[in-house]
């Protein structure tokens, strides 16, 4: 009886855990180091936020990503009259905007990496409804767009891939 009690224990102890872990895995922490050249390094996985910047002699070094901020601007979306589909996506090299009405004058595009930095900016036109960007340039990975003119603003996560 005490054998499968303590069976039981353990297999209840390890089974808290897994559930535990399994929620704790939005992000894993490392240690932080400064290098004998003087370059320090903080090792996170999936930070939710930028988190662990360090500053030293005016260079600042961070890791994380701040993709939980994308779904706030994704949601602003639904306020806008005009809607627009995204294709495709994932890209290769050329991704279009398709708007369910025109959209006049210039459209301002504000591509941004998974850290928020801004990578790519450009005006430009719609053709017949349809916006259509070539960014063969940028390196495979998530991005998030923002579309913008004076009446309309529209946020997109894209994926470029090979």
């Amino acid at each position: 009886m005490r054998k499968l009690l303590t069976y039981i224990f353990i297999v209840f102890i390890f089974g808290a855990q897994a559930q535990e872990l399994h929620h704790q895995m939005l992000s894993a922490q490392g240690t932080s180091k400064e290098l004998f050249n003087g370059i320090y390094v903080s090792q996170t996985i999936g930070q939710q936020s930028v988190i662990g910047n360090y500053t030293k002699d005016g260079k600042t070094y961070g890791q994380g990503f701040q993709q939980s901020l994308w779904n706030r601007y994704i949601g602003s979306n639904s306020n806008n009259s005009i809607t627009t589909v995204v294709y495709p996506n994932p890209f290769v090299s050329t991704i279009n905007f398709q708007f369910s009405q025109p959209v006049q004058g210039p459209i301002s595009v504000n591509l941004f990496d998974v850290r928020g930095r801004l990578i790519f900016t450009t005006e430009k036109e719609a053709t017949e409804s349809t916006l259509t960007l070539d960014l063969p340039h940028i390196a495979d990975s998530n991005y998030l767009v923002r579309l913008s003119t004076p009446n309309y603003t529209y946020y997109a996560q894209i994926l470029k891939k090979q």
